[in-house]
């Protein structure tokens, strides 16, 4: 989402006018899973999931407005929709940010791309490292020399067609992504760098694969990590709204 220096000072006005029910109200209707340690949430594109620089609207802010306790574990794009956890402590907090560090958490999302995305046995593995580009802000590109690895599984789980405002056809298909390591703008970058931009993407796509969606085409579908009390395995799911 691009947005102008007026959208944003109209935008935190809003933010700043709604009363305490818009905000319990809109976590209640986003809520997946909440007990005492945690907050399993269903985050809207188009949401920060915590405050930027000059935007301040986001998931975590709203959040905060309920419980002032709230601590972030990890992010969500904003243009990306799906499944985000918050903890009410920091003793949760700290167990389950170990968790994402030691890669126990299993994720994955849904996307669809541009094209016909044709592999042997539909699954594939893209492994480059992703890096912020300053001159290209805010893209992030594939640079080979970069130190930090970006690991992605993907599975293709079929074609599709998506027509545009005029009623042409396109082909497009629809992709699980299960992210390894946890890179800003991986799993974008990578379906760009596999020649498949993912449709509706704001920083990415042009032309066509933009104008098929008025949204990213990214979404968290599905999460599963342990209970940071009483260690069991949790799993959540979100349905896929594109």
């Amino acid at each position: 989402m691009t947005l102008t220096d007026a959208d944003i000072l109209r935008m935190n006005a809003l933010e700043l006018s709604h009363d305490d029910l818009f905000f319990h109200e809109f976590t209640k209707s986003i809520t997946i899973y909440e007990d005492e340690d945690i907050w399993v949430l269903d985050k809207p594109a188009g949401l920060l999931s915590v405050d930027g620089r000059m935007l301040k609207v986001s998931l975590q802010s709203r959040l905060l407005r309920i419980n002032p306790n709230i601590r972030l574990i990890h992010r969500l794009d904003m243009d990306t929709s799906g499944l985000i956890i918050f903890a009410k402590s920091s003793e949760a907090q700290t167990h389950i940010s170990k968790q994402f560090i030691d890669r126990i958490p299993q994720k994955e999302y849904q996307a669809v791309v541009f094209g016909t995305l044709m592999i042997d046995d539909k699954k594939g593995v893209v492994d480059v490292p992703v890096r912020y580009e300053p001159t290209t802000k805010p893209r992030h590109i594939v640079d080979m020399d970069w130190n930090k690895r970006a690991l992605t599984h993907y599975e293709v789980m079929h074609h599709e067609l998506r027509c545009d405002d005029n009623g042409r056809a396109y082909p497009v298909t629809r992709v699980a992504l299960k992210p390894i390591t946890g890179r800003s703008h991986q799993l974008r970058v990578h379906m760009v760098h596999l020649g498949h931009v993912m449709i509706g993407d704001p920083i990415y796509a042009e032309d066509v694969a933009l104008k098929l969606s008025n949204r990213l085409n990214l979404h968290a579908h599905k999460l599963r990590l342990k209970h940071p009390t009483h260690g069991i395995w949790m799993d959540w799911v979100s349905p896929v709204p594109f």
